[in-house]
């Protein structure tokens, strides 16, 4: 069972990587959010299937839903990896508010606001938030987090900090290894199980 167990825990082991290194590669090539959200689907697919395959293995409902949550905790960093660098690298800055427009969202009917600001370098981005509101006026200056290397886009705050970030994504490597390994044990003993039960067909009766 050990050895099974250990299998089990080095595939949860081989998934984390492969989800760091897609993820990471995905994220420092694209210049928009195509990239992150294919990745995303792709991640909540892969999701899907492992939920059916330990169905399939005769694990019951709980790793199943471990498995969904899983899936959620894998796409979380790729929805806050801006904010993650803006907290690292990013420094506040104060910018000028040279438009705001106010929509309204679809279906749901709730109005928003959002600004475009220009930054003390020069560029303009398009933020929205806290302080871009009703009251905000051509001319306000608002501080925002500005990424000095211009990879992510300026925001009027941050919601997940790089250390809270780092913590997430130990959890999801914890929790791969761990199902993994669970994963292993259970095949080892049906292995095992089957292999007893063969012997016992097999074995002569006692005379």
């Amino acid at each position: 069972m050990v050895g099974w167990g250990l299998l089990g825990a080095a595939g949860g082991l081989a998934v984390a990587a492969l989800w760091i290194g897609s993820s990471a590669l995905v994220i420092h090539r694209s210049s928009g959010v195509e990239g992150p959200a294919i990745l995303g689907v792709v991640i909540f697919m892969t999701g899907l299937v492992v939920m059916i395959v330990v169905g399939l293995l005769g694990l019951r409902w709980p790793y199943c839903v471990a498995v969904g949550l899983l899936a959620v905790l894998m796409v979380m960093p790729l929805v806050f990896y801006g904010d993650a660098v803006l907290d690292r690298r990013g420094g506040q800055v104060t910018a000028v508010v040279s438009e705001r427009r106010d929509f309204v969202s679809q279906p749901s009917g709730v109005p928003g606001h959002a600004c475009r600001i220009r930054l003390p370098d020069g560029t303009e981005a398009d933020v929205a938030g806290p302080r871009c509101d009703e009251d905000t006026r051509i001319g306000d200056r608002l501080t925002v987090y500005q990424d000095p290397q211009g990879r992510v886009q300026a925001k009027l705050e941050v919601q997940m900090t790089a250390g809270q970030l780092m913590w997430l994504g130990a959890a999801c490597v914890a929790g791969l290894v761990t199902l993994g390994a669970r994963i292993g044990v259970h095949v080892g003993r049906d292995q095992h199980h089957t292999i007893s039960t063969a012997g016992s067909a097999g074995t002569p009766p006692a005379a």
